[in-house]
């Protein structure tokens, strides 16, 4: 029971200290500067926008070099690994070192 007169008097003191305070108020002019950097970001032209146009066409730049690399992929000459096609290109021995059996 004391605990809880000990928490009203602790409400009642913390609601009195509240009581002389006022209300916060703006510098003088602000709502005129606030006013006039509106007006002027508004006036403001941008340069380059970011339009649905511009991304469907980037989308679709990146969609053609996919599909252009998958088709350069699955049609290649031959399946041998690219050391051994590098060797057969220039017409080098190739010598791996490992035993192959």
């Amino acid at each position: 029971m004391e605990k809880n007169y000990q928490v009203q008097e602790e409400i009642k003191r913390t609601l009195q200290s509240l009581e002389g305070l006022k209300p916060a108020e703006p510098a003088p002019f602000f709502y005129t500067r606030l006013q006039a950097r509106m007006e002027k970001k508004k006036g403001m032209k941008v340069s380059w926008r970011w339009e649905p146009a511009y991304a469907y066409a980037f989308l679709g730049v990146v969609i053609f070099l996919n599909v252009l690399t998958i088709y350069q992929v699955s049609h290649r000459s031959s399946n041998a690994e690219p050391g051994e096609q590098f060797v057969n290109y220039y017409g080098l021995n190739y010598f791996s070192g490992f035993d192959t059996n």
